[in-house]
């Protein structure tokens, strides 16, 4: 920028007429074009709250800056991250270091800990065991598990199958307190329970529930509970998976979209939650996959959207009622596809048995009716193929089962897309409900 120009002569205005005019509209466009080039374009400020306190140091711009950034050492130092220029600003640069890095994350998994072990607690549950015929209970059965406040009246989650026969069922919560709790429902379907603290003047806080449908592979998994009644701990690890499929050992139906993680979870958790990096509860853990019985990485946990669904009509009265279509099917395969002379990326839900009375042969579903052999196996063709539920693709019967109980209840018509023959067509279905 020219902050002063000097002439250099002592000519008279008429003699310098001809030359200043030009050269001072000269200059005055070049200062006009410096300035244009020169000045970013105004932006909004932004302001931004970080919990735990910020670790990230921001080259500040201009007169904002203060004092230089902290300097790491050669061993924490951590390349800089080049920002991109966003609305007119100049790039920035952001500097981590290793210790500060990690001071991040056990200030979050702390915090975690801190906001939700209140909410969670340890079950003891006492069962009587009869003898003979003699109607005497000499001998009672304990078993463990863990659990969560579902709200402010007192009311408890955790898996049916950790209360399940239970003569007394003891709360422990985080403080040491110990309380009588009573069942208020269970659902074999999902296995999922709702118990209630009797005092009343026991109230702990209830915990807050997250988005089961938002989780992603790769996020952080925490599970909080009460493994082998030692008291209470805190695991963490991946999801690993989303959209597994358990079978209840008292159900003869599936659960969808369950979650699978690689916390460590082990006798004792059951029923306890699954939380994600806000500390709140994605997912119930209700099982393990293992050859051994111990921890093996293959920890599942019921989705919380789906007690979102089971929890309050349990508390309301006592059961939860499923939407029912009566079938049995199986996810369409390459070799399936071709068996039926239909491409080979056809994706949905081949119908393999209609039951009689229900909603499906109602509406008129075709199962399969024929075997044919592949390399060995046999496979079942001939059947409608679901591929999609109001609109909505179906990728296989995982999605049917899904859709079904999430979207659905009984009573409600829902559009079947199948391909019958090899012709695309739609049936409309009222669901009916599940049977005891």
């Amino acid at each position: 920028m020219w902050n002063h120009v000097s002439m250099g002569t002592k000519a008279s205005a008429k003699q310098r007429r001809p030359f200043f005019l030009p050269a001072v509209a000269c200059l005055a466009m070049a200062l006009a074009v410096a300035l244009a080039c020169s000045q970013p374009s105004p932006a909004p400020q932004e302001t931004v709250e970080l919990t735990p306190p910020a670790v990230n140091t921001v080259s500040p711009h201009g007169d904002a800056a203060t004092a230089p950034p902290p300097q790491a050492t050669e061993s924490e130092a951590v390349p800089a991250v080049e920002q991109p220029a966003q609305g007119g600003m100049p790039e920035t640069e952001v500097q981590l270091t290793a210790s500060a890095i990690t001071a991040a994350h056990d200030e979050v998994m702390s915090g975690i800990y801190e906001r939700t072990i209140p909410s969670v607690v340890g079950l003891r549950v006492l069962s009587s065991i009869t003898i003979g015929g003699t109607g005497r209970s000499d001998f009672w059965s304990r078993a463990a598990g863990s659990g969560f406040v579902w709200d402010d009246e007192g009311h408890i989650i955790t898996n049916k199958h950790v209360v399940d026969g239970a003569d007394r069922i003891i709360v422990v919560l985080s403080d040491g307190i110990q309380t009588d709790a009573e069942l208020v429902g269970d659902d074999p379907d999902s296995d999922l329970a709702v118990i209630r603290i009797t005092d009343e003047a026991v109230r702990p806080p209830a915990i807050a529930l997250g988005d089961s449908d938002t989780i992603k592979p790769g996020q952080l998994a925490v599970a909080i509970g009460d493994p082998f009644s030692r008291g209470f701990s805190m695991t963490s690890g991946i999801i690993s998976a989303v959209g597994r499929t358990i079978n209840p050992s008292e159900s003869n139906f599936s659960v969808p979209r369950v979650v699978q993680h690689d916390a460590a979870t082990n006798p004792g958790n059951s029923g306890g939650p699954l939380l994600n990096r806000s500390g709140e509860v994605v997912g119930i853990n209700t099982q393990i996959i293992s050859e051994t019985g111990a921890f093996s990485g293959v920890g599942l946990a019921i989705p919380v959207n789906l007690a979102k669904l089971v929890a309050p009509a349990l508390i309301a009265e006592g059961r939860y009622e499923y939407p029912f279509i009566g079938i049995r099917g199986m996810s369409v395969s390459p070799d399936v596809a071709t068996a039926m002379d239909l491409p080979a990326d056809t994706r949905g839900a081949l119908v393999l048995a209609v039951g009689t009375g229900t909603a499906a042969e109602q509406a008129g579903l075709r199962a399969s009716d024929r075997i044919t052999v592949i390399e060995g196996a046999e496979l079942p063709i001939g059947g409608d193929i679901i591929t999609a539920m109001n609109g909505v693709p179906m990728m296989g019967m995982d999605d049917v089962v899904a859709y079904t109980v999430e979207h659905s209840q009984p009573g409600d018509t829902v559009e079947f897309t199948i391909l019958r023959d090899g012709a695309a067509m739609t049936v409309e279905v009222t669901m009916g409900a599940r049977r005891e």
